[in-house]
């Protein structure tokens, strides 16, 4: 999990946000006429995020834009060090 700041055109689905000190994890949004979401959280509760509205959430960073998960190397079993100066 990562700090990001989000606007109303960036916040995502399964975001954390933190709203007068709770912990609020976004579970659904619709979008409204004004630019802004209307974030719905698991507990029910929802929040009125304006198109001018930055906050800070927590999100997973596979979700980050351009990341790529690492892959494992191919031969990486197969690969050695030398261990002594060879010669050709």
């Amino acid at each position: 999990m990562v700090a990001i700041e989000i606007t109303a055109a960036t916040i995502k689905i399964g975001d954390q946000l933190v709203v007068g000190g709770q912990p609020y994890t976004v579970c659904d949004m619709s979008a409204l006429a004004s630019g802004g979401k209307l974030l719905h959280f698991a507990g029910g509760e929802s929040f009125h995020m304006g198109c001018f509205t930055v906050l800070w959430a927590s999100r997973h960073i596979s979700q980050l834009p351009g990341f790529i998960t690492p892959r494992a190397r191919r031969y990486e079993g197969t690969r050695h060090q030398r261990t002594t100066r060879e010669r050709r």
